[in-house]
């Protein structure tokens, strides 16, 4: 137990120690601020800084409108030299027309409590309104004693100013209220800046602490504060007011949608082929300025168009319209997917494909338009049978008016019984087809035979008379030539006759020779 206590003790005291080291590490700081926040146009503001444990210190600030005057003060040390904390001066501010006004707090601090100077950057700013100063008769101190500085307020008995004549042209200085009498209590009627009046007389004496002027207004005498009116006619306030109030291209979508203060839109057009777009802009104020730039001679790609706005103080805004002239997407299909199927070569311009599956009734085809709005529909996805399948896929624009098809020639697998049958089949056939050929084969030289007999049977009878005659010729000359030879073989057959004869004569006559040596001896 007392293990863990002293560990917890160490703990706290290091928490405590990283801590300090932290808040040392950065003690040193400046801060920004404003003698008044809410002030009339004119009045003078103090700014001031506060500088909180730094030995050194360099400081700026700036405004984004209004007069300021800085002062040296904005850099500099300590006296001592050690870290303190210090007020200094950083400058005054003056504004001279009525708004908001942002001033800023730049630079930094040195903290010089370490062995090593530590350089600190500081920022920060304060806003002051700056308001245009209250009419006299509307302080609320309306029929009161000016002297009369707190306390109760009595009202005293004012009798009826006198009121020296005179006759001028004069001017109200700002909006001011025409009263029907010297007192701003009584009815009144509101006039502009700028109006002219005829001054006919002025109190000779303050009434409530201010001198009434008598004057014409539309032919009826009124009383107006001194104060109010001027004798030189002052000029007219110049807007500065540079805002467009609506901006419109033909026939295109701004992106984002219009703003006045949005300076910058993207519009996209399909192969705009005019040479110019018209292009609506209207600004706030009437007295401002409009000129569009850049909507004429529109090609493909970009184009940008810019419309300008000057204010009659001559204030310029300008807003730009970066437009896309593109090529017209043709219709189609910007992606065609089959699950668990590739296919091969898909392109938005091919509409036909072919695939082989099995074992499928329907394909899961995920098939998607390249244009916005428009539809697609496949056809003949369902109850896919064995063999070819014709599938199409039909994309619809989003006005109906054109119309692309798809086909997917889909080749279902069959099975082994099916396909045995299927050869079988095939078989059969290919006997039929063979019988039908032989047949007419058979029938084509049948024909053809048919012809040649034809043709030899009529030439022959041309030639039978002709053939005749040859045949008698030849007839007679065979004859002749066995004759020839009958007689012939006659002669031969004498010849060896007569010869068989010399023969038989010439052996009987040696014979006969013989026996007559034999019987001489």
């Amino acid at each position: 137990m007392k293990k863990i206590n002293y560990l917890i003790y160490i703990i706290i005291i290091s928490v405590i120690m990283i801590l300090t080291m932290t808040n040392n590490a950065y003690a040193a700081n400046a801060t920004i601020s404003a003698s008044k926040t809410n002030v009339e146009k004119g009045t003078t503001v103090n700014i001031t800084s506060n500088i909180i444990g730094a030995a050194s210190w360099a400081l700026d600030i700036s405004c984004n409108g209004g007069s300021i005057t800085k002062l040296d003060e904005r850099a500099g040390t300590t006296d001592s030299g050690n870290n303190e904390n210090k007020t200094i001066k950083l400058g005054t501010f003056v504004a001279n027309e009525a708004g908001t006004y942002t001033i800023s707090l730049s630079g930094y601090v040195v903290d010089g409590a370490g062995e090593t100077p530590t350089r600190k950057n500081v920022s920060g700013n304060v806003v002051i309104t700056v308001t245009e100063p209250k009419p006299p008769e509307n302080n609320g101190n309306t029929g009161t004693n000016p002297s009369n500085n707190g306390g109760t307020t009595n009202k005293p008995t004012v009798t009826e100013p006198k009121f020296t004549s005179t006759s001028k042209t004069v001017y109200a200085k700002s909006d001011v209220n025409l009263r029907s009498s010297w007192s701003t209590q009584s009815n009144a009627v509101k006039v502009e800046k700028g109006t002219e009046l005829r001054l006919t007389g002025t109190s000779t004496e303050k009434v409530n602490g201010y001198t009434w002027y008598r004057v014409t207004y539309n032919g009826q005498i009124k009383y107006v504060v001194k104060d109010y009116i001027t004798e030189t006619k002052p000029e007219e306030e110049k807007s500065n007011n540079a805002d467009l109030k609506a901006l419109n291209i033909e026939g295109v979508t701004l992106e984002p949608a219009f703003s006045k203060d949005v300076l910058q839109y993207t519009a996209k057009l399909s192969e705009y082929d005019k040479k110019e777009i018209k292009v609506t802009a209207e600004a706030q104020e009437a007295k401002s300025v409009v000129k569009v730039e850049g909507n004429t001679n529109i090609s493909l790609g970009e184009n940008v168009i810019t419309v300008a706005v000057t204010a009659e103080d001559g204030t310029v805004k300008t807003y730009k319209i970066i437009l896309q002239n593109e090529k017209k997407t043709q219709l189609g299909l910007q992606s065609l997917k089959i699950k668990d199927i590739e296919l091969k070569e898909f392109s938005t311009d091919k509409y036909q494909y072919e695939i082989d599956f099995k074992d499928l009734d329907k394909l899961e085809i995920e098939a998607i338009a390249n244009t916005e709005g428009s539809t697609v529909e496949i056809l003949g996805n369902e109850n896919l049978k064995e063999g070819e399948n014709c599938i199409t896929i039909i994309v619809s624009s989003a006005d109906e008016k054109e119309k692309v098809t798809y086909q997917i020639v889909a080749n279902k697998e069959k099975k082994a019984a099916t396909k045995e049958a299927d050869q079988k089949l095939d078989m059969k056939k290919i006997l039929i087809y063979a019988v039908i050929a032989l047949i007419v084969l058979t029938l084509i030289i049948v024909l053809i035979v048919k012809y040649i007999k034809n043709n030899s049977e009529s030439n022959m009878d041309y030639m039978y008379k002709d053939n005749l005659k040859e045949e008698e010729k030849v007839q007679t000359s065979e004859d002749e030539k066995s004759e020839i030879k009958n007689v012939e073989e006659n002669k031969e057959e004498d010849s060896n006759k007569e010869n068989t004869e010399k023969d038989e004569n010439y052996n009987d006559e040696t014979q006969t020779r013989r026996n007559k040596g034999k019987h001489s001896k």
